[in-house]
């Protein structure tokens, strides 16, 4: 879906010769790890099948930010404040910028940067646990939800409140500690205007939460779901999204659950 849109308005997004290419070369990855696998299968050989969407996911973040521009040619986060002003009557993320303070910046950078760890440790713990079944269900639904996202982008491309609204808040730039200035070097060298709607964060997170329920050990499932919780609030009190951004993020995520789950528990499922 993304290489069409691409080729069909690929003068309006930056390189998009470069990025079909990693489209195709990422699709004969993919395909040549099922066709190995299915020559000679061993749990090990599996297992690296199993997570190679999720390194995709994470390779291919990245350049859909030059593919959001495809439809609209340009990044439409003036009408969405139009919008929040009209129901709200002024931007939801100043309503944070009312409370913010070093502590707490910090404390909920913490929590946003802790979604590098989703793609990572409950793998990890699944595999260590041979749940090869539920490994394929964690990344059959974590990689729904970011996939969508990446479509998402391109429906909505908006660079976020943090850009946008930066001459609004009290403080232009969230100041903390350690974590906060490290995450504003990463957000300034890997994260591409316009990947903003739905919340990536946001949907991965809970369709990693939302699997964990039945996955993970009930105190693991518990400390993840508060985990996930205090991420969703963080993607807004950080500047990194709207809050339709957050919202749309806990939806994406139920539908890639219920995709995952309707697909690995059919009849015919493998």
């Amino acid at each position: 879906m993304a290489a069409t849109m691409v080729v069909v308005s690929r003068k309006r997004v930056p390189g998009a010769h470069r990025l079909l290419a990693g489209y195709a070369a990422t699709a004969a990855a993919v395909l040549c790890g099922a066709r190995v696998e299915s020559r000679g299968a061993s749990p090990g050989l599996g297992r690296v099948r199993a997570v190679t969407p999720l390194a995709c996911a994470a390779l291919l973040f990245y350049p859909s930010g030059a593919q959001s521009l495809a439809l609209h040619g340009r990044l439409l986060d003036a009408e969405m404040l139009a919008a929040e002003r009209r129901v709200l009557r002024r931007p939801f993320n100043l309503l944070f910028d009312r409370v913010a303070s070093r502590p707490l910046n910090e404390a909920l950078t913490a929590c946003y940067s802790s979604f590098y760890l989703y793609f990572l440790v409950p793998p990890v713990y699944l595999m260590a646990q041979d749940r090869d079944r539920d490994l394929e269900r964690y990344v059959l639904a974590f990689c729904l939800a970011q996939y969508t996202c990446y479509l998402g982008f391109a429906a909505l491309p908006l660079a976020g409140p943090v850009a946008a609204l930066r001459d609004a808040f009290s403080t232009p730039q969230l100041r903390g500690y350690l974590l906060v200035p490290a995450q504003q070097w990463l957000m300034e060298r890997a994260d591409p205007p316009g990947t903003c709607f739905p919340s990536s964060h946001v949907a991965g997170a809970w369709a990693a939460t939302f699997v964990a329920r039945h996955a993970l050990p009930r105190s693991a499932a518990r400390a993840l779901t508060a985990l996930t919780c205090a991420l969703t609030c963080s993607v807004v009190y950080c500047r990194y999204h709207y809050l339709v951004d957050a919202l749309t993020g806990v939806a994406v995520a139920g539908l890639a659950y219920r995709g995952a789950t309707h697909i690995l528990d059919r009849p015919d499922a493998p």
